[in-house]
C-alpha cells in the first residue's frame, strides 16, 4: 500500500517511477552502481560513528584530512582502492570483506 509521501505534488508515485526506469538497461546499471557506491560510504560513516569518532579523528588515525574521509562517505565517491579501504577497516577496528557475486540479470 503506497502512502501519501510516496508522491510527488503532481500525484507521480515515486515506487511506480521507479520500476518503470529500471526497466531501461542503461539506467538500471547505474542506479545499481550508485546504490553500491552510496553503500559503502554510508558503512564507513556507520562504522565511524559507532565508534564516536569524528571525521577529523578517523583522518588523524590514518594521516589525512577530514576532508578525505568526507569524500570517502559520500555517495558520489568511487575511486576507493584497496588498499585504503583496508587501512580504513584497521582504523575502525572492522575486516574488510571483498567479494564477487553474479550480476543479476533483468526479466523482461
Amino acid at each position: 500500500m503506497n502512502s501519501q509521501n510516496d508522491h510527488n505534488e503532481h500525484g507521480v508515485d515515486y515506487r511506480e517511477d521507479l520500476n518503470r526506469r529500471l526497466r531501461d538497461p542503461e539506467f538500471a546499471a547505474e542506479y545499481h552502481e550508485a546504490r553500491k557506491r552510496a553503500s559503502l560510504g554510508l558503512k564507513i560513516a556507520k562504522l565511524r560513528s559507532a565508534q564516536g569518532l569524528s571525521q577529523a579523528e578517523l583522518a588523524a588515525r590514518l594521516n589525512t584530512t577530514q576532508s578525505v574521509i568526507s569524500r570517502y562517505e559520500s555517495a558520489d565517491y568511487s575511486s576507493y582502492r584497496l588498499g585504503t579501504l583496508k587501512r580504513l577497516a584497521e582504523a575502525l577496528g572492522s575486516e574488510l570483506v571483498v567479494d564477487i557475486e553474479p550480476k543479476e540479470t533483468s526479466r523482461t
